[in-house]
């Protein structure tokens, strides 16, 4: 009895075991790859809501794996626009990131040479696919307002700038073929003997007279 009560304490962790039971759980824990940690530490990125005991747990009850400390930090995420065309940013949810020291030390392997059979070349083909269709989704629902100066001229246009350049030249004389009111011919002709009458004025008035 004694040698078997040894046995079974020889299996459990260092530490106290929590007593809840979780069934069919939904929260995902990725293990990160971080080459700058010593072998006897572990990097994962857990859920926001995840304690440093709940992780302790998980890592002993599914893979035995003691963990003697956790540090955990939770990393905000930069601002983010919804869409291309729209002015609405958000920040994203913070990324919660643990990090054990392993009772035991963990050496990751060595990466593979091969990806083939991983289906590497069919993932490659499936991410450009996603790239273009996203490329060509943004292109259609870029909102741009074209500037007036840079359209193209319509016919009408053109016809009038090429009759300005005539009649600035001299080559075509004004005229709307319009039939005036006959007291606007008299007022025409009242403003000519006008300006005939001021200038002879000023004529006069630049006159010089000889001293006696």
């Amino acid at each position: 009895m004694a040698e078997a009560a040894k046995a079974a304490a020889r299996q459990l962790p260092a530490f106290k075991l929590g007593q809840k039971q979780v069934f069919l759980p939904n929260h995902v824990i990725t293990f990160l790859r971080k080459e700058h940690l010593p072998p006897n530490e572990a990097c994962f990125k857990v859920p926001i809501r995840f304690t440093k005991f709940d992780l302790r747990d998980y890592l002993w009850n599914l893979y035995n794996v003691e963990v003697r400390t956790v540090r955990s930090y939770v990393k905000q995420q930069p601002l983010t626009q919804r869409n291309s065309h729209s002015r609405s940013w958000y920040r994203p949810q913070p990324l919660k990131i643990m990090t054990v020291e392993l009772a035991k030390p963990f050496q990751w392997p060595e990466l593979p040479t091969s990806l083939e059979p991983w289906s590497n070349e069919l993932w490659k083909m499936r991410e450009d696919l996603m790239e273009k269709r996203n490329e060509e989704q943004l292109h259609q629902h870029k909102f741009t307002i074209p500037m007036k100066s840079k359209e193209p001229l319509s016919k009408e246009r053109k016809e009038l700038a090429t009759l300005a350049k005539q009649m600035l030249s001299g080559q075509v004389k004004w005229s709307n073929d319009v039939v005036l009111d006959p007291k606007w011919d008299n007022s025409l002709e009242e403003g000519k003997k006008g300006n005939v009458v001021a200038k002879e004025g000023n004529a006069k008035k630049g006159e010089t007279v000889p001293l006696s």
